[in-house]
């Protein structure tokens, strides 16, 4: 197969995907990396996907290794008197961080599945938030088109609120109290509307959250329930 052909570069760009993403295995992957040695148009089709990737993976920050880490590595080395680590903030703590690198690792491959879905849901007009617990199991997913008008909610695990009680959810702008974006329907995968695109309602937030509150939404205007899962949101444009 021609894979250059300018009749097949939508099968092209999608075994570019599968390639850098590492899905593509066995001898459907031996055949892409021949031609990629032997034609142009596709190893720069799959450089192409490598360096898109690799944006997201800058964006995921460092682990901490946890004190037993070092402590065996002391042990093994025949070193000792080593300090202990002790009164670590949160942002210091491995589990805040392995939770962190999760979550953003999500949404990369929440985005990979819209990549591979079709047409419609191109890298460039994306908006991607993966919202997870404190365990960072990821629990909700939100995407937006940067042009549409509407946030689409599709649940990850099963979470019911339970009877008389609702998730809502809401945007946490830098240095600013949270702001509503409304309830989130039950069942299955809601559509939430925005006051205007989402790459304008959503351009100065950085992050989604979900908070439990009373049948209808929190009666104050700010989350008075727990806030059981959040999100960094993720552009792709």
């Amino acid at each position: 197969m021609d894979l250059a052909h300018p009749e097949r570069r939508e099968r092209l760009d999608q075994l570019a995907a599968e390639y850098a993403l590492g899905t593509l295995r066995g001898r459907a992957r031996d055949r892409f990396a021949r031609a990629m040695r032997s034609d142009p148009v596709v190893a720069e089709a799959a450089r192409d996907w490598e360096r898109r990737l690799a944006a997201l993976a800058a964006a995921v920050p460092g682990i901490t290794p946890a004190p037993r880490v070092w402590t065996g590595i002391v042990t093994r080395l025949g070193l000792h008197g080593a300090a202990e680590e002790a009164g670590l903030s949160w942002w210091q703590r491995l589990g805040f961080w392995r939770g962190f690198a999760l979550a953003s690792f999500a949404a990369a491959l929440a985005l990979s599945v819209l990549q591979l879905s079709g047409p419609g849901a191109l890298p460039g007009e994306t908006l991607v938030v993966v919202l997870a617990g404190p365990d960072a199991r990821p629990a909700m997913i939100a995407t937006a088109a940067r042009n549409e008008r509407v946030l689409t909610m599709k649940p990850v695990i099963d979470a019911d609120p339970g009877p008389g009680r609702a998730y809502e959810l809401w945007a946490l702008p830098d240095g600013a109290a949270p702001q509503s974006l409304g309830v989130i329907p039950r069942g299955g995968v809601a559509r939430i509307p925005l006051r205007s695109a989402s790459g304008e309602a959503l351009a100065r937030i950085p992050q989604l959250a979900v908070s439990l509150e009373p049948a209808g939404g929190s009666p104050t205007g700010a989350p008075t329930g727990p806030v059981l899962f959040t999100g960094r949101v993720e552009r792709f444009y």
